[in-house]
């Protein structure tokens, strides 16, 4: 595919997992992106001129070189997706594209809103913290992780013989995943998803967007603050 051109401005912060799953779908498809210039989170996306553009002020955020603009994640992404069919990023035929779109809302729903919680949970963002909920919680990310495992168990992909946008979906709600619970026992219990994820990261024409896979020695737990002595 010979299809590298710019095609818009995506505005987001390096970290955020929905900016990376946006680079590297365009990335797949040859397409480059600029990045935003002198985006200050909470600052620039609260200016008249950003929120006039994007209403709510949200990010990841897209501006395309024909004044398309676009906020919320899954809609860029299936954008960008659909610009070069012959990516496959959509799948091949109506089937395909109805389980792509099936293993999307699972990894949103049963793993990446499970990994927010316990984000929050664990940064001091959610209080009060509620450890039944903290621990109901893993265990609904640990079910829909054990999901994704089985699937891919006899499966490279998701959907089909190569890369979707199930794929770069998944690999981007695992980010968090990988930060917060796999731990060597999780490690090894969910083997198929620790390969699935290495294959994906590792792709040439993914090269440098995923960040560097490092691996825990314990997951990360909430650690209440200190009290301060009177």
């Amino acid at each position: 595919m010979s299809h590298s051109k710019n095609i818009g401005t995506l505005w987001t912060v390096a970290p955020q997992r929905e900016g990376i799953r946006i680079r590297a779908l365009a990335a797949w498809s040859g397409l480059e992106l600029s990045i935003g210039e002198g985006y200050t989170h909470y600052e620039t996306n609260r200016t008249p001129a950003f929120e006039e553009k994007f209403p709510n002020g949200k990010i990841p955020a897209f501006e395309g070189k024909d004044g398309l603009r676009l906020f919320e994640s899954i809609a860029i992404s299936r954008y960008i997706s659909s610009l070069v069919p012959e990516a496959g990023l959509l799948g091949k035929t109506p089937k395909e594209a109805a389980l792509i779109n099936q293993w999307v809302a699972f990894a949103t729903n049963n793993i990446g809103n499970h990994n927010l919680t316990i984000s929050l949970f664990i940064r001091g963002l959610l209080k009060p913290y509620v450890k039944g909920l903290d621990i109901e919680t893993r265990k609904r990310l640990f079910r829909g992780l054990e999901t994704i495992d089985n699937h891919l168990s006899i499966r490279t992909f998701f959907v089909g013989e190569g890369i979707t946008l199930a794929d770069i979906t998944v690999a981007s709600v695992l980010i968090c995943s990988f930060s917060l619970v796999f731990d060597p026992d999780t490690r090894k219990k969910y083997a198929n998803v620790v390969r699935f994820y290495k294959t994906i990261i590792n792709q040439p024409k993914l090269e440098g967007i995923f960040p560097e896979l490092v691996y825990l020695e314990k997951q990360e737990q909430y650690v209440a603050p200190k009290k301060e002595d009177k």
